[in-house]
């Protein structure tokens, strides 16, 4: 079953983002690298069930156009969705089969430049197209690129992602790509006339991928949000605030049983919500 490997954040001043988000999550970055032959260099910050890559330009490539295109005169900007593979025959197998215009896997290499630690990989890509104007791909990752918790920075940090946001304004298309095309399941589908549309769920490994279809979407989809997940939501705002980060007050969730607050400050213009799961065995909407 696919999974989503990583999300990417495009960002403008990479040291800068890379101690906001350090702040955020309360954790050191687990690799910070750079890709010459695409123009761009990284963070790396892992979570218990995916891993956020800060990306930003740094010379000229393919990729530095990628950030360009993404950022615009944001500081920051959800720039892409990276879906992990086991098998990279097998994935390109289905997803042909399915209509998804997948490249051949194409090798690419990293080096953490605190360390000179390799890892290595085999991407699959396609049109941004096929995802109505989300920039995806797929990856596999070769042996011994396992990636390591970045050491702590404060009590309660953020654990996981528990969700990410993507609007549009064709569920059915969504169903096809998400579902059809990459391989990931949806949990769930439901109407939603308040919003005047549907949700879909998409769970890949332990991460929900939120599509809210709605005829007052833009023509292309959009990366709208994400939500960090902490298991004590108190602890980690008080953390937050003492490092001056601006937290709102926290409130119920929309999931029953769980308590959320949103990040106004040190998320780089991304829309970020905290969230503390639901008690275990509490019903939810896309487990």
């Amino acid at each position: 079953m696919t999974r989503v490997d990583h999300i990417i954040i495009a960002v403008a001043d990479l040291e800068s983002a890379t101690e906001n988000y350090a702040c955020l999550l309360g954790r050191a970055p687990s690799w910070q690298g750079r890709h010459p032959s695409y123009g761009t260099a990284n963070s790396l910050f892992l979570l218990n069930n995916t891993y956020l890559e800060l990306l930003a330009a740094d010379g000229e490539g393919p990729g530095a156009q990628q950030v360009q295109r993404a950022l615009g005169d944001q500081e920051g900007a959800l720039a892409g969705l990276v879906f992990g593979v086991e098998d990279a025959g097998a994935f390109l197998e289905r997803a042909r089969g399915a209509g998804l215009p997948v490249s051949d896997p194409a090798p690419g290499e990293g080096i953490d430049e605190r360390t000179g630690r390799r890892r290595s990989w085999q991407s699959l890509f396609w049109p941004a197209s096929s995802a109505r104007g989300i920039f995806s791909f797929a990856i596999q990752h070769d042996e011994g690129g396992r990636l390591e918790v970045g050491a702590p920075r404060g009590e309660h940090p953020i654990t996981a992602v528990d969700h990410v946001v993507v609007q549009t304004q064709d569920g059915v298309a969504a169903r096809r790509f998400y579902g059809d095309q990459v391989g990931l399941r949806l949990a769930l589908e439901r109407e939603a006339p308040d919003w005047g549309g549907s949700f879909l769920f998409f769970r890949g490994g332990a991460l929900t991928v939120e599509v809210i279809a709605s005829p007052k979407s833009s023509e292309t989809d959009r990366l709208w949000g994400i939500a960090l997940e902490t298991l004590d939501l108190e602890g980690t705002c008080a953390r937050l605030r003492d490092a001056g980060v601006i937290v709102s007050e926290l409130r119920e969730g929309r999931k029953p049983g769980t308590r959320v607050a949103t990040v106004k400050s040190h998320c780089l213009e991304v829309p970020t919500l905290l969230i503390q799961p639901a008690p275990h065995g509490a019903a939810s909407p896309a487990s």
